[in-house]
């Protein structure tokens, strides 16, 4: 009876232990996201401030649906953890 009890100890503090982890996974992948966000919007003003005339406009637009990309991947996996 006590090999049982003690199993499931060791259970819960493994559980514990694995809910650990996972929190700080997505904790430093959502602080991750935040950061995707800030860049989208930065190159949206840059795009709206300087338009057509800016030398890196198609570059920037290029830039901006990759990390558009990159940011809906990365929140689709941390959805799924």
């Amino acid at each position: 009876m006590s090999d049982k009890i003690l199993s499931e100890e060791e259970h819960e503090i493994e559980a514990q232990k694995a809910d650990y982890i996972k929190d700080q996974i997505i904790k430093k992948h959502l602080s991750d996201i935040v950061i995707m966000s800030k860049l989208v919007s930065a190159i949206n003003e840059y795009l709206i401030t300087f338009g057509r005339t800016s030398n890196v406009h198609d570059q920037l637009v290029d830039l901006k649906a990759q990390v558009l990309k990159n940011r809906d991947h990365l929140t689709e996996w941390v959805n799924n953890i």
